[in-house]
């Protein structure tokens, strides 16, 4: 009976979900701890308790915050995906997806680094630091197990084609960040 646990490929699928849940929450609890403290250092909290109670705003701030954390992961989940499959196909011989499976099973690096965010709440740099050690560790972890049955062109195009998306998505999302600021900045002013 151990044994078949332990080959069951459905036993972890929960992982994901429940990682993306435990990041989500580590990073709104940071956020709604600083959107609260600037909320009271404009003056607009104090407004804000003569309508609701404390614990109304904070879990109503904390949620909204979470759904959007958790939309946030859940797209760069399908994004993540989305990219090994497609490194996959171009990379690999592999017709029958049994690579795909054959590198599964690094979810419980997101498990421990969600439990971790969940500890490390008072640090975004931290919370950060964890999730990009915990991708880094899944996708070597990937790598590791299925490199038996790739070239050395395959891995190499796998590390390239990943290292090129996920650099050229960073940079586009820190530029459109940036010009949304400045045009913020600049209707102020």
């Amino acid at each position: 009976m151990q044994a078949s646990m332990k080959k069951n490929v459905y036993m972890t699928g929960y992982l994901p979900l429940f990682s993306i849940i435990l990041f989500s929450s580590g990073f709104s609890i940071y956020f709604e701890r600083l959107f609260i403290d600037k909320l009271t250092y404009f003056g607009v909290y104090q407004g804000m308790q003569e309508l609701f109670d404390d614990h109304v705003i904070h879990l109503s701030i904390g949620f909204c915050l979470f759904l959007l954390f958790f939309m946030m992961f859940a797209a760069l989940k399908l994004l993540s995906d989305t990219l090994t499959h497609l490194s996959l196909f171009f990379f690999s011989k592999d017709t029958e997806g049994n690579l795909l499976q054959q590198g599964k099973g690094g979810s419980w690096y997101f498990f421990v680094g969600g439990m971790l965010a969940i500890v490390l709440n008072h640090s975004v740099l931290l919370i950060s630091i964890v999730f990009l050690v915990a991708s880094l560790l899944y996708f070597f972890q990937f790598l590791l197990r299925i490199s038996a049955r790739l070239s050395t062109i395959g891995i190499m195009g796998m590390v390239f084609l990943h290292l090129f998306f996920w650099t050229g998505f960073g940079l586009l999302v820190v530029y459109t960040v940036m010009r949304l600021y400045n045009a913020f900045v600049a209707a102020i002013t």
